[in-house]
């Protein structure tokens, strides 16, 4: 070894040498005495590994241990939000293991040879592996919740969290794992930051001009509204003061509860805007999904939208005009064209791997569903708040409901028996007055039609009022109208739960 020039380095259990102009480098392992936490070695990249977006491959490290010997590699915390390394039981071969790696979204990134990527522990007879497939007892998660988190203070706001009906031992492991969470669940003043993600919202236009529209005229107490407004998403660094050439007026918009919704007439730019056919999930394969789950939880995001950065050459194109002068948004508005396919596409990214198995993601709503007891909940729910907080996304808690066994989604109420409509929109079914002219038959039959699921043969009971959409017909409300609107109304009062399908056989139900 001496006549080679071997330098042996205790450090990173490596021998280094040159054979010629080539470096060698070998691994080997220290044999310690002591407890298993004494016997963790550093986790390197054999070679240089190019990762393409969007996608997930195993990767090949190097480690300092006995062939055949198993042990659980854990990451390290990388500056990298976009690159997810999962934690895994994995064998020694040849000095090496295997470590699955996913690239979320953004640009192809590159991982450099030697980079140390984590640990690797060895297994004890101590140690237990845990499978979401067998009996999750109380017992098993709080210990996995304690060896992977520890302690954690409560949050401020646990009394006000929306929790299922369940016991005090259930709850309190529910509130064992929310706590691990603050900064997506304590309360937060303001926006919050901009996602780690690397994603921004483009605006495409070609080689459109710039459009400029005349701003229009508000009364003194809307004007109050809209200053308020830039005042707080300049504070919060939403928006930022404007030069270029573009210009759209801003819009308020009422509420139901009375407020004002602050908006941007975006409709010009939409009609030049290529458009991104990313596809959102349908409405009735999300349902369908959700068979025989027991215990639902439903995320909303804070100011979602918001945490989307706008690309720097399209912010122009965001601008509005106030009083105060031209301003154009840093993060993504509300009112862009594309603006759904672009969140949609980030969050299926960020939980690629959990959707449709363990949660199901609706632009800014994220359903964490569980067919077995609040143990496997716990569990399941774990995983989407990492993928959340690792991305620098946040959650309005008062929004959020936890643990519940009945859940309203999409306009439907579902439990584990089934799906019915939600009961707050069947009733403005109801109550819809007799149609007088064609356009009221149409918002008709298109709010009856969100539920055409639940009545039979629907198509054929809304021929009668469909009939008088057609063009040339005219306008004639008879006794087969009316028969046809009181027979719609009457079947999705009747209280049906349709049953959902279980997937077992060739039947649809």
């Amino acid at each position: 070894m001496l006549s080679h020039g071997v330098k042996i380095d205790f450090v990173s259990c490596e021998m280094k040498w040159y054979d010629g102009d080539v470096k060698k480098v070998v691994p080997f392992a220290c044999t310690r005495t002591g407890q298993p936490d004494d016997q963790r070695a550093k986790v390197r990249l054999v070679r240089r590994a190019r990762m393409q977006t969007q996608t997930c491959r195993n990767v090949a490290v190097a480690v300092a241990a006995p062939e055949g010997a198993v042990g659980v590699f854990m990451p390290r915390p990388r500056t990298k939000a976009n690159l997810l390394l999962a934690p895994t039981l994995t064998t020694v071969r040849g000095g090496k293991i295997v470590v699955p790696v996913l690239n979320l979204i953004g640009a192809t990134t590159k991982l450099p040879s030697r980079e140390v990527i984590g640990t690797w522990a060895p297994t004890s007879d101590d140690m237990t592996v845990m499978e979401l497939d067998g009996e999750l007892t109380n017992a098993k998660v709080k210990r996995w919740l304690d060896e992977k988190f520890g302690e954690a203070k409560p949050l401020s706001n646990e009394g006000e969290l929306r929790m299922g009906h369940m016991g005090a031992e259930d709850k309190e492991l529910f509130l064992q794992l929310l706590r691990q969470y603050p900064t997506l669940l304590e309360p937060r003043t303001g926006c919050p930051p901009a996602t780690t993600l690397p994603v921004e919202h483009e605006i495409h236009t070609g080689n459109e001009p710039p459009i400029k529209v005349r701003p229009r005229r508000y009364a003194q107490s809307e004007h109050g509204v809209i200053d308020g407004e830039v005042k707080g998403m300049l504070k919060d660094g939403v928006i930022e003061k404007g030069d270029g050439a573009w210009g759209f007026p801003v819009v308020l918009v009422k509420k139901k509860d009375g407020s004002v919704r602050f908006c941007i007439d975006y409709r010009m730019l939409n009609a030049i805007t290529k458009r991104d056919v990313y596809p959102l999930p349908r409405i009735d394969d999300t349902l369908d999904n959700l068979h025989g789950a027991k215990r639902y939880t439903s995320l909303d995001l804070h100011a979602g939208y918001w945490q989307v950065p706008v690309a720097l050459k399209d912010r122009d194109k965001t601008a509005f005009v106030t009083r105060q002068g031209l301003f154009r948004f840093m993060r993504m508005p509300f009112g862009l064209a594309n603006a759904p396919g672009t969140f949609q596409r980030m969050m299926d990214a960020v939980l690629r791997g959990l959707t449709w198995q363990t949660c199901l993601v609706y632009l800014d709503d994220v359903i964490v569903f569980s067919r077995g007891g609040v143990g496997q909940h716990v569990v399941e729910l774990a995983m989407v708040l990492e993928r959340l907080s690792n991305t620098g996304l946040s959650l309005k808690a008062k929004k959020c409901s936890f643990a519940t066994e009945r859940l309203e989604y999409l306009g439907h109420e579902l439990d584990e028996k089934g799906v019915r409509p939600m009961a707050s929109l069947v009733e403005s079914v109801v109550n819809f007055p007799v149609p007088k002219d064609a356009a009221a038959i149409k918002s008709f039959v298109h709010m009856a039609g969100y539920y055409r699921r639940f009545v039979p043969n629907f198509a054929e009971k809304a021929a009668p009022l469909t009939r008088l959409l057609r063009k040339g017909v005219e306008w004639s409300w008879e006794a087969p109208q009316q028969e046809a609107f009181e027979c719609l109304k009457r079947v999705l009062t009747g209280g049906h739960c349709w049953p959902t399908p279980t997937f077992r056989s060739r039947s649809r139900w």
